[in-house]
């Protein structure tokens, strides 16, 4: 019975050639995309899911509230060794540093060559990371790998990248910038699976001395560290954070506040470290993380593709069945059961299923290259043969079958077997209104699609052409290590004589980076006035305003005091003098640090950091001493010649040094990489839903087409026009596709307007969105449907009259 099944299968398949390909083509597709969003999703849910003991292991968070509420994933450097020493439910505590955002190490090898390179991913960490987190290690003794000073572990690509094939245990790399040799005593392995610790190398704990001061180390009021604990096995999480409120009134009482104040001010949390890639977005995170909206928005993708590519079948399959209603009607007569008829039609649902299949495992592969170009991070086919996986597609596979194949073959199993041995056509009315409804169905999808990409692709255009407030084309970024400020006169000197240099000036901070936040605020306060204590802090020299052409609002610039700063100055921005409710801001007495001076100036607002948050606060600060970064303003079309000058002349004036350098729109457009990505791939999916869209529409009105032929023969003879031939095979589709315009926009309008509301600067759904969206849907399905009711029309009538 089933040989018979699958040979009457074949044969139907095999007799409506096109259609089934159809059918297969865009089944595969579907399944496909569908495959490629669930590994999407699967990995970014997978974040921190490989450490053995990620149940059991929690980052410490700090919240302040009252007039400047924040959210900190760092805490203090001694709140881990206290929480660890006060609640015996910590099994273990770890402790990480972010070294400076650069550091310049080296390695002399044995023929003199020196190996220079800048790095940024390395952390100071205590010996219990190794344990906590399984870190992997291929060389060197991990029970005493960070427990000395001057000890440094690194990864196999930093190793190689520095001592090449040879075995780096015991070899030496100096931190130039402090001149501290530092001894590798371990090699590990990259993590095989996604996690948000990431790093090049660590430094052990016992080193720190050598980089922060003992009142560093010992300030409770400073989120410089990040601190994890491993509860015990038996320990609740919930318990544990019961007792912080008493904790936190002993922790931070030297701070001179009172229980009260300490209780309602300053709260400690555990994070799960499983939920931190997904659901944390806290002011200094290790690493910018992503958003589980868009895992539910990849999630919907999947399955509105999935449903279209199942629509097309059903849409199809129901058309195809009327060509069989004497064959069904014949089977019924001689004892064909309506079970039989079900399993028939399943059957054959399941070989085009398992087709399909077929071709989406190859498309799967043949896409991996472009996703992972499209999403920044990609895995091999290889990962996905594995039993769990193959067993998840096998299932999928069944599933998509069985749904795919229920309503045809239930819809088959009804037709009379009388009506169906004359040929007639039955049932007509509620299949037509099932298949417009799928219809209709599939293009709301494809214009909240539509309407969707618009509305993500004007809002990136948002980010990357907005008026910043400041110049920042044709800058370079010049990274200043601390034995180029030695040299620092001469090589100023030497960029004045260049033509081709239009300014130069120095920061501690570039636009787009994070900007420190430190104990800020106006020297007078009047008596009981709610202002914040702290601010956004940069220090920079007196020509930073005139080489990004930040614009001065009152007051004046910086005046020149280096070498020698008598006068603190400062210029706070225009949310910084709102905040702290300046009425005469300039002239007034300032304090930031233990620095006390006066502001001279008033910035307009610019946005020094992304477009995801408003403008906050920000003091600056002339102090040049502070600055890490030059920045240079180019003329013109002189960028390489430029870059060649000030490479020459850093080598030249500091040989020891290592020029390192970037472009500031280049670093600002880097911090919507994550929407770009997302974009991106929300785009090729989006593609992917509207083609299988297209394909159904293109097999269906083939099929109708087909059917009406005689009908086109008779018209053309008694004088029907082409273009009136083409507008009847094509208007009640047309009207479909125009009845999920006026469906799919109100929703495709709510659901982004929400998206939009979670960014500081977003752009405003204007009338143009819904006429374009609309417009294109119409279009699409106007040109599908248009190549085969424009052949129908130009065939010869007295062909289309033989039709049988």
């Amino acid at each position: 019975m089933l040989q018979n099944y699958i040979k009457i299968a074949w044969r139907n398949l095999w007799k409506n050639k096109t259609f089934s390909s159809i059918n297969i083509f865009g089944l595969a597709i579907g399944i496909a995309g569908a495959l490629l969003i669930g590994f999407h999703i699967r990995h970014e849910l997978s974040y921190d899911k490989g450490f053995s003991k990620a149940d059991r292991i929690y980052r410490i968070t700090f919240e302040s509230t009252g007039a400047d509420s924040r959210h900190w994933a760092a805490t203090p450097p001694p709140l881990g060794p206290a929480l660890h020493q006060q609640f015996p439910q910590i099994e273990q505590s770890v402790r990480l540093h972010r070294l400076f955002p650069y550091q310049l190490l080296s390695h002399t090898g044995p023929t003199g060559e020196v190996k220079r390179f800048e790095e940024k991913g390395g952390l100071f960490a205590n010996a219990d990371v190794i344990t906590m987190f399984d870190l992997p290690f291929v060389s060197g003794n991990a029970k005493t790998a960070l427990t000395e000073a001057n000890a440094i572990v690194v990864t196999e690509e930093m190793a190689a990248k520095y001592f090449g094939k040879t075995d780096p245990l015991g070899k030496i790399i100096i931190d130039d910038r402090n001149k501290l040799p530092l001894k590798v005593t371990g090699v590990i392995k990259a993590f095989d699976f996604p996690t948000h610790l990431h790093f090049d190398y660590l430094v052990s704990i016992p080193t720190i001395d050598r980089y922060l001061d003992k009142r560093s180390m010992e300030n409770i009021d400073w989120s410089g560290f990040y601190h994890y604990v491993m509860l015990r096995k038996d320990a609740s999480k919930e318990k544990l954070e019961a007792g912080f409120p008493s904790f936190a009134t002993k922790f931070y009482a030297p701070l001179g506040e009172s229980e009260s104040q300490i209780v309602a001010t300053r709260h400690l949390h555990l994070q799960p470290i499983k939920d931190i890639h997904l659901h944390s977005k806290l002011e200094k995170e290790m690493s910018a993380n992503s958003d589980i909206t868009y895992v539910y928005i990849f999630a919907m993708a999947a399955l509105f593709i999935l449903l279209v590519a199942t629509i097309n079948f059903i849409n199809i399959s129901t058309a195809l069945a009327f060509n069989r209603m004497k064959e069904i009607g014949l089977r019924k007569v001689v004892g064909a059961t309506r079970t039989q008829l079900i399993r028939q039609f399943l059957s054959e649902s399941f070989i085009v299923t398992l087709l399909a299949n077929s071709l989406s495992a190859l498309l799967f592969k043949l896409s991996i290259p472009f996703y992972t170009n499209l999403a920044g991070e990609g895995f091999a086919f290889s990962d996905v043969l594995t039993l769990p996986n193959l067993a998840t597609l096998v299932l999928l596979m069944l599933i998509v079958a069985f749904f795919a194949g229920l309503y045809p073959a239930w819809f088959v199993a009804r037709f009379n077997p009388v009506v169906s041995l004359k040929g007639k056509r039955m049932l007509g009315q509620s299949v037509n209104i099932v298949r417009k409804g799928l219809i209709v169905f599939q293009f709301v999808v494809s214009v909240f699609m539509i309407f969707s990409t618009i509305i993500v692709y004007r809002q990136m255009q948002l980010f990357h052409n907005r008026n910043l407030g400041f110049d920042k084309d044709q800058v370079i970024s010049i990274t200043m290590y601390d034995q180029m400020w030695e040299k620092f006169g001469a090589l100023t000197d030497q960029m004045t004589k260049n033509p081709a240099i239009a300014a130069f000036a120095t920061t501690s901070t570039l636009p787009g980076e994070r900007f420190g936040s430190y104990p800020a605020s106006p020297l007078h306060r009047a008596t009981g006035e709610s202002i914040p204590d702290g601010s956004r802090v940069l220090w920079s020299d007196e020509k930073l305003f005139s080489a990004l052409g930040i614009k001065l609002k009152e007051g004046r610039a910086f005046y020149k005091q280096f070498p020698k700063i008598d006068n603190p100055e400062f210029i706070l921005n225009e949310a910084a003098v709102k905040s702290y409710r300046l009425k005469n801001p300039v002239g007034e007495t300032f304090v930031v640090g233990a620095d006390t001076g006066t502001v001279v100036g008033v910035v307009k607002d610019f946005n020094f950091a992304s477009l995801h948050s408003k403008v906050e606060p920000l003091v600056i600060q002339y102090n040049p001493y502070w600055a890490n970064y030059m920045l240079v303003k180019v003329r013109g079309d002189q960028v390489s010649q430029t870059l060649e000058f000030l490479k020459k002349q850093v080598n030249t004036l500091s040989p020891s040094s290592k020029f390192t350098y970037s472009f500031l729109d280049e670093n600002l457009e880097n911090l919507y990489a994550s929407e770009n990505r997302m974009g991106q791939v929300f785009n090729g999916f989006a593609g992917l839903a509207i083609l299988i869209s297209c394909l159904g529409l293109f097999g269906l009105s083939a099929y109708s087409a087909k059917l009406r032929t005689k009908e086109v023969g008779v018209r053309k003879v008694l004088g029907a026009s082409v273009g009136s031939v083409t507008f009847l095979l094509s208007k009640d589709f047309i009207l479909l596709v125009a009845v999920s315009v006026v469906i799919s926009l109100p929703v495709a309008w709510w659901v982004m307007e929400k998206w939009l509301d979670s960014f500081a600067y977003r752009i405003s759904v204007s009338w143009d969105v819904f006429v374009l969206a609309g417009i294109s849907a119409l279009l699409l399905a106007l040109v599908t449907i248009s190549f085969q009711s424009v052949k129908t029309a130009l065939i010869n009538p007295v062909k289309n009259l033989k039709v049988d």
